[in-house]
């Protein structure tokens, strides 16, 4: 989705974790803990200002560290930034330069210029689970890993050109048939959760400083979730935006059209019912 803040990194302020009671003040190393997120909106964090959307541990994160809120993504190669944005942050290059190397990135990896390397080489014992989305081997670039995820989760006709009010509605977000985000039987995002917590158990018995990169596939399309979550966002209660608008008068210009895949995840026009359904499931993933 080009019209957010794509892959946006929860850079709330980094989380240095004692993972043991007992663990030696010596070493002024810190545990690292990144978070990233997929699709995550500016504007959707109840800490940052966000009045309909629940988000007690992000908030809390928000609260305890740094919130960089005049922070953008630099743009680019592709319709999927994600992938730009996952290729800077592990390169360390600006936009046109990461492009550069994309087809690159395990030669970077081998070469010692990747994020993960670098911080092997640092003495960090190193641990990923998530979206990777990058061309370099991720069973390599981490000491441990678990469950590397594509770029998305896999979607179905059902899930686009949907809601249309009035008529039933193909899809469900809670529905485990579909797959998705479901596939395997337990949502991705409490699977990086259950890994998260076997990362921290496995580093408590090390003694090197612990480097975590959980990256998570929410809150990108297909926005499933249970449905207690559902349930906190009856669809009439959400706000339609501000800036609503049937049809956007450049979409085409802007590469943001009908053909575009996301962009078909709604109908054509756009209502307010539909915007407020599709508003209801994102912040239920969230």
């Amino acid at each position: 989705m080009p019209r957010s803040m794509i892959a946006a990194c929860l850079a709330l302020g980094t989380l240095f974790l004692n993972l043991t009671a007992n663990q030696s003040f010596a070493d002024e190393r810190p545990n690292i803990i990144f978070i990233f997120a997929d699709d995550l909106c500016f504007d959707s964090i109840a800490e940052l200002g966000n009045v309909e959307v629940e988000t007690p541990n992000l908030d809390r994160l928000a609260r305890e560290g740094t919130s960089f809120n005049h922070t953008y993504n630099m743009g680019s190669w592709s319709g999927a930034v994600c992938l730009a944005s996952r290729t800077m942050l592990n390169s360390g290059r600006f936009v046109w330069q990461a492009q550069e190397i994309y087809n690159q990135s395990e030669k970077e990896r081998v070469e010692g210029r990747w994020w993960g390397e670098m911080m092997k080489a640092a003495g960090y014992r190193t641990y990923m689970t998530g979206k990777w989305h990058c061309r370099a081997n991720a069973e390599k670039s981490f000491d441990v890993v678990r469950d590397t995820r594509p770029g998305m989760p896999k979607d179905f006709p059902e899930g686009y050109n949907r809601p249309i009010e009035g008529q039933p509605d193909p899809w469900s977000p809670s529905d485990p048939k579909w797959g998705g985000f479901w596939e395997g039987g337990t949502h991705w995002s409490e699977v990086i959760a259950n890994h998260s917590d076997d990362f921290f158990a496995d580093a408590a018995q090390h003694d090197e400083p612990a480097f975590m990169y959980l990256a998570f596939n929410a809150t990108h399309d297909p926005r499933q979730a249970p449905q207690e979550y559902l349930d906190k966002y009856p669809a009439e209660n959400i706000v339609v935006p501000a800036n609503y608008q049937p049809l956007h008068p450049y979409a085409e210009e802007i590469g943001c059209g009908r053909k575009l895949r996301d962009e078909r995840l709604a109908p054509f026009p756009r209502t307010e019912y539909a915007v407020r359904v599709h508003r209801r499931e994102y912040y239920a993933l969230l």
